[in-house]
């Protein structure tokens, strides 16, 4: 009776992990990506880089694209380093979509907007970084820009619903073999 016990237990919690670790993520939570550019600078023969990590959703298996929904880094203008503060939404600066292609061109010609701790490339703090088809290059905005390069690397992110399956599976195992030696420790008094 007790081995039929065990034996439930057992297949249940399978059955749990793994229905938890194969559940399809609709709502897979984050994409992140490493990204980098530079452009040269008209002012004071410079460069304007940026760099940090951007949070995006899900890939739209029809539009081939990613949407930004969060940045976090820094912007070197003139010398001067500024925080970017975060992602600015859709159609605010520079008509903006925020989309990442997940091939090239990595960026739309209507980019990705945002805010930093400084001046930015308006005076307000707003920066847009986009791809430009006619010149084939990507750039800022800003007129004192010229055409560099933006590169992204994909940063790997569990699934949560993998996490969780793994998390349980585990808990699950740890309880039934702690059950076994409890039974085993019984045995052991009744002869001894």
């Amino acid at each position: 009776m007790r081995l039929v016990a065990k034996l439930g237990n057992a297949a249940a919690s399978a059955v749990i992990g793994i229905t938890v670790v194969s559940v399809s993520s609709a709502a897979q939570a984050v994409q992140l990506f490493d990204f980098q550019y530079s452009f040269p600078s008209y002012e004071g023969n410079s460069t304007i880089s940026a760099s940090g990590i951007l949070t995006t959703d899900d890939l739209d298996p029809i539009k081939n694209n990613y949407t930004i929904t969060g940045i976090t880094g820094t912007r070197t203008a003139q010398g001067i380093t500024e925080t970017i503060i975060g992602l600015l939404s859709p159609f605010t600066y520079g008509i903006n979509d925020n989309l990442l292609n997940a091939s090239t061109p990595l960026l739309t010609q209507n980019g990705f907007s945002y805010m930093v701790s400084g001046t930015g490339e308006d005076g307000n703090g707003n920066v847009n970084v986009f791809y430009s088809s006619f010149d084939e290059g990507y750039s800022e905005l800003s007129s004192n820009v010229d055409y560099g390069s933006f590169s992204v690397i994909s940063r790997p992110v569990p699934e949560p619903y993998t996490v969780s399956g793994s998390l349980l599976a585990l808990g699950f195992g740890w309880w039934t073999k702690r059950k076994q030696a409890v039974v085993s420790q019984k045995k052991l008094l009744k002869i001894g």
